[in-house]
C-alpha cells in the first residue's frame, strides 16, 4: 500500500470558520502555556473556542510534548481535536501521532471525518507502528467508515480518490421539481459550501450498501434553477455532457482540467458514472501551490519535507546525499580544470576569467530550464512541438551567446590586450551558450518522456554539466591556441 506524505495532495476536507476568532498573539501563547498546568481547564477552553483552527495547530510546534498532550485533551472537551490536528504541520503531527495511546488514537479517529481518518492512519503507519496497530485501530471503528476508509487509502499517491470530498458534494435526485430543490438548496446552503448542483440517479435498492452519491446524469448551475420554471423537473433542464475525473487521475492533469475550463469544482466518478465526492478550486490552488514547491525544492536538491519548522537532523539527513554529489561533481570539474594546468601556467590570465565563462553558461542553462519546465506544468506544448520548442531555446541561447561572447572578448582585449585570449572567451561563450540552452531544454523533455518529474533535471546536476563544459572548452581551446598560434 502507498501513501502521500504531503497531504495537501493527499486528503483536504473543508472546515468552516467561526466568525469570532480571536488573533493568536505572543501574550496569548504565554496564557495558553500557563494554563496548561493548571487544574482548572474552563479559562483555556474558552480561549481555544475563539481561536481559529490553523492558528491553535501553529500552538503545537511551540510546546513540548507534554503541553501538547494537554492541549489535545482540551481540544477534544470542546470538539475541535480532529480539525485543528489536520493542520498541524506534517512532522510535528507524525511525532505527536506516535506519542499518543490506541484509545486516544481511537477517540480521534471516530470523531474524525473518513478523509481526516485515513490521513491520520496513515501517518500512524509510516511514523513506524507496526501494522498490527494500524490494523486495530481500523477494525474497531464502523463497518461504513472502515470501508470508505480503506476505499480512500487504495487510491494511489497524489490522485484525485485522495483529494476529492465526499461528504461536501452537493447532489439532488433528478426527479425533483425546480421548486422542490431550491427549497433543498436553503436547508443545506446553510451547512456547506454549493459550487455546482450535481443531479444523480438513486437506485433505492442499494442504498444500504452504496458507496457513493448516486449515478451522475448532469449539473445545474444557481443561476439555472433560479430562473427556470418553479413545476418544471430539473431532468429537463440540467446540462449532461458533464466533464469528470476518474479516482485514480493524476492531481497535475486536475489542475490542467480545471485550470482550462475555469471550473470552481469538477466531479469525480467511478467507471459507471457514479458521483464519488468533487475537487474544488481551492483544492487545485493547493495543487499549484504544492508543484510549484516541489519544483524550487528540486532545483536546489531539496526534499519537500525539508521545511523550517523541520529538526536538525531531519535536515541533515535531507540534505547530505545532494550534497555528497555536490561535492562529487565539483571534483569532476576541478579534475577538469587540473587537466590544463600547464596551459593556464603559461596563461595566468584564464585563472581569473574562467569562472565567467561557467557563470554566463549556468544562467542560460537555468534560464531555459525553467521556460521549459514550467511549459510542460502548465500545458503550453499543446501550441507547439518539443523539437521546435528545442529548436527555439537553442537559436536564442546560441544568439545570446554571439552578442555577449563577442561583448567579452572586447571587454577582455580592452581590459588586458591579449588578443588570443579574448578570441578564446569569445568562442568559449558562444559555443557554452549553445550547449546550455540546448541542455536546459532537453533534460526537462526527456524526463518527461520517461515519466519522471522535469523539475528533477534541474539545480545541481545541470549547472555543474554546464560548468564542466564551460571549463573543457574555455580551457581546451586556450590549449589550442597556444599550440598551434604561438
Amino acid at each position: 500500500m502507498t501513501h502521500n506524505l504531503n497531504k495537501g495532495l493527499m486528503f483536504k476536507t473543508k472546515h468552516k470558520k467561526s466568525g469570532l476568532a480571536m488573533k493568536l498573539t505572543p501574550s496569548n501563547i504565554s496564557i495558553i502555556k500557563r494554563l496548561l498546568v493548571g487544574r482548572n481547564n474552563r479559562p483555556l477552553r474558552s480561549i481555544l473556542t475563539k481561536l481559529e483552527t490553523a492558528d491553535i495547530a501553529s500552538l503545537f510546534v511551540h510546546f513540548n510534548r507534554r503541553e501538547c498532550t494537554k492541549l489535545l485533551e482540551a481540544l477534544f472537551s470542546i470538539n475541535k481535536a480532529a480539525d485543528v490536528l489536520y493542520e498541524v504541520p506534517e512532522p510535528k503531527l507524525e511525532e505527536l501521532l506516535g506519542s499518543l495511546d490506541n484509545a486516544t488514537l481511537q477517540k480521534l479517529l471516530v470523531y474524525s471525518d473518513v478523509e481526516n481518518s485515513a490521513y491520520y492512519l496513515t501517518l500512524i503507519q509510516n511514523e513506524g507502528a507496526d501494522e498490527e496497530r494500524f490494523q486495530s485501530l481500523l477494525a474497531k471503528l464502523e463497518k461504513p467508515k472502515r470501508v470508505k476508509i480503506q476505499q480512500y487509502l487504495n487510491y494511489p499517491e497524489n490522485s484525485a480518490g485522495r483529494l476529492m470530498n465526499s461528504s461536501i458534494a452537493f447532489c439532488l435526485p433528478t426527479d425533483l421539481t425546480v421548486q422542490e430543490s431550491l427549497d433543498h438548496l436553503r436547508k443545506k446552503a446553510q451547512q456547506e459550501s454549493i459550487y455546482y448542483i450535481y443531479c444523480v440517479a438513486i437506485d433505492e435498492t442499494e442504498s444500504h450498501k452504496r458507496t457513493h452519491l448516486g449515478r451522475l446524469e448532469g449539473v445545474l448551475s444557481l443561476r439555472q434553477l433560479a430562473i427556470a420554471d418553479p413545476t418544471e423537473k430539473i431532468e429537463n433542464i440540467i446540462k449532461r455532457d458533464v466533464i469528470s475525473v476518474r479516482p485514480d487521475e493524476s492531481s497535475e492533469k486536475i489542475a490542467k482540467i480545471v485550470s482550462h475550463y475555469d471550473f470552481i469544482a469538477l466531479p469525480v466518478t467511478d467507471d459507471k458514472r457514479n458521483l464519488l465526492g468533487i475537487i474544488t478550486i481551492d483544492d487545485v490552488l493547493e495543487i499549484i501551490q504544492e508543484q510549484a514547491t516541489a519544483d524550487i525544492y528540486a532545483r536546489a536538491g531539496l526534499q519537500e519535507d525539508d521545511r523550517v519548522y523541520s529538526s536538525v537532523t531531519s535536515k541533515i539527513k535531507n540534505r547530505i546525499p545532494w550534497m555528497i554529489l555536490n561535492l562529487f561533481l565539483a571534483a569532476t570539474a576541478s579534475s577538469v580544470v587540473s587537466l590544463f594546468e600547464e596551459t593556464m601556467s603559461e596563461l595566468i590570465i584564464l585563472a581569473s576569467l574562467k569562472n565567467i565563462v561557467a557563470g554566463m553558461g549556468g544562467n542560460t542553462a537555468i534560464q531555459t530550464l525553467t521556460v521549459v519546465t514550467r511549459g510542460l506544468a502548465t500545458g503550453d506544448y499543446k501550441f507547439t512541438t518539443y523539437l521546435k520548442s528545442l529548436i527555439k531555446e537553442t537559436t536564442a541561447g546560441l544568439t545570446i551567446g554571439v552578442i555577449t561572447g563577442i561583448m567579452a572578448g572586447i571587454l577582455t582585449f580592452v581590459w588586458k590586450g591579449d588578443e588570443m585570449v579574448s578570441i578564446v572567451i569569445c568562442v568559449s561563450m558562444i559555443l557554452n551558450s549553445l550547449f546550455s540552452s540546448c541542455l536546459g531544454a532537453l533534460v526537462p523533455i526527456a524526463l518527461t518522456k520517461l515519466g519522471k518529474d522535469p523539475a528533477l533535471g534541474s539545480g545541481v546536476i545541470v549547472t555543474m554539466a554546464t560548468d564542466i563544459f564551460s571549463f573543457f572548452s574555455f580551457l581546451g581551446i586556450a590549449a589550442l591556441g597556444l599550440k598551434y598560434f604561438t
